[in-house]
């Protein structure tokens, strides 16, 4: 006899859910690391210079991870255009939904889709024609007589600025890789010199460091940053991260973690998820007593990065982790 899917039987089940999360003690809002100082700095002088504002964020939390005094600070009253990046890890028919809500909620009217690994991707193309167009029926002070056109990159840290940067110059010029890019956060610690990403019209971007809101606004703010490695893991905890990431997970009844850790159904204990991946992947950790004999005990901390890792691989399905946030506007 055929086993029935989980998921026809879900509503079903008497699974019952956590209704709110018990936020961790640690003030992750209180990251602030000296290079963005330095950043925000080098950043204020070369804002003279700068003809258009390209902020940069990740797609998955367009509306509670921006940084919005930031992008109000650098662009007003420049042009300004937010690229939502990843957006091929998020639903396409989220889009609408998304722009909605940013242009009721924060009056954002230039927004761009963009996949930054794949250079034929439409949004990506657009970004130096939209550029240029908003730049010539703006006005541009002090570079009036000038030819070129200089924008600037800025956003929170690991949205994929440098890799857009890089995307950019192969659409354009042919040319890849003149920024390192990583998985994390922290890659780029200064402003760049220009680079140039289209030789007609001449085009050029100044990379920036990733700046966070020194005081963010909430905890679960925080946390769905976490969650998209917005903060390096450990300043938060692995295990605190997936813990919220599974709360999320479940509140917005996002279930393919299920399918892809071999569940047979959706789980709310992190504890019991991390003892599942600990079997299934023989992660375990030889602890040593006061005695001086050993024992053994689920390695919980790499059992927490896999499931994160899971998750921004998009092992998951494509997840948009406002989704919650989106729906109650």
């Amino acid at each position: 006899m055929n086993k029935v899917p989980w998921q026809e039987v879900l509503p079903h089940l008497k699974t019952s859910f956590r209704e709110s999360f018990d936020y961790p003690h640690k003030k992750v809002t209180q990251w602030f690391p000296g290079h963005m100082n330095r950043g925000l700095k080098q950043m204020e002088s070369k804002l003279k210079s700068v003809d258009c504002i390209l902020e940069v964020h990740d797609a998955r939390i367009p509306i509670s991870g921006r940084n919005p005094k930031l992008a109000q600070k650098f662009a007003a009253p420049k042009p300004h255009i937010l690229i939502l990046n990843k957006a091929d890890l998020i639903p396409r028919e989220s889009r609408k939904l998304i722009m909605s809500a940013l242009k009721t909620q924060q009056e954002i009217q230039n927004v761009i889709f963009t996949n930054s690994k794949l250079e034929s991707c439409p949004g990506l193309k657009s970004i130096i024609k939209n550029s240029v167009q908003m730049i010539a029926n703006s006005e541009r002070y002090n570079r009036k007589e000038a030819i070129d056109y200089n924008l600037m990159v800025i956003g929170v840290p690991n949205v994929g600025k440098s890799s857009l940067i890089n995307a950019l110059r192969g659409t354009h010029m042919r040319k890849r890789h003149s920024l390192i890019v990583a998985p994390y956060a922290g890659v780029t610690k200064s402003v760049h010199e220009r680079i140039r990403v289209s030789s007609s019209p001449a085009v050029y971007l100044l990379d920036t460091p990733g700046i966070m809101n020194p005081n963010i606004d909430s905890m679960d703010t925080g946390m769905r940053l976490a969650s998209c490695a917005t903060f390096k893991d450990h300043l938060v905890g692995e295990e605190v991260v997936a813990d919220y990431l599974l709360y999320l997970l479940n509140k917005n009844q996002e279930f393919g973690y299920v399918s892809a850790l071999g569940l047979e159904t959706p789980i709310d204990n992190i504890h019991e998820l991390m003892i599942h991946i600990a079997v299934q992947r023989n992660l375990r950790l030889r602890i040593r007593d006061s005695q001086g004999s050993y024992r053994e005990k689920p390695d919980f901390k790499a059992c927490a990065q896999i499931f994160l890792n899971h998750f921004r691989r998009s092992d998951f399905g494509k997840i948009l982790l406002d989704k919650d946030l989106l729906e109650d506007s």
